[in-house]
């Protein structure tokens, strides 16, 4: 089993592709002429791919998604994921909603030590 790491952090548990298989990878546009003929244009989408990563049902600590915490918000240039002994360029996807959630397990005050549904979102290059 593969380890996940993210830029330089390190995490003790592997992460899963949670879109592997639910990606746009055509861009396809189509417009209809004025005898009604559809006019379809289509490209392959070489870079700028929605990659995301999360923990599912299983955990993640508290510092280890502080330290990712950061590097979202630090981070607005181009760096590697390592999966399923993989390298990959990314950058955080900051065109959605927040680039990093998770819940915690049990409510408790200051944040309980572990999180789970954790989910990173990255755009591939």
């Amino acid at each position: 089993m593969y380890n996940t790491t993210i830029d330089t952090i390190v995490l003790t548990e592997p992460l899963h592709w949670l879109n592997r298989n639910n990606t746009q990878r055509v861009a396809a546009n189509m417009k209809r002429a004025l005898n009604g003929a559809p006019h379809i244009q289509q490209t392959v989408i070489p870079a700028g791919i929605a990659l995301e990563l999360g923990s599912k049902n299983g955990w993640m600590p508290r510092s280890e998604f502080a330290q990712l915490q950061a590097h979202a918000a630090s981070t607005l240039t181009e760096f590697v994921i390592s999966h399923d002994g993989t390298d990959i360029n990314v950058v955080w996807d900051n065109t959605q909603t927040s680039v990093i959630t998770g819940d915690d397990v049990d409510d408790q005050l200051g944040g309980y030590p572990l999180l789970t549904n954790v989910v990173l979102r990255f755009l591939t290059l």
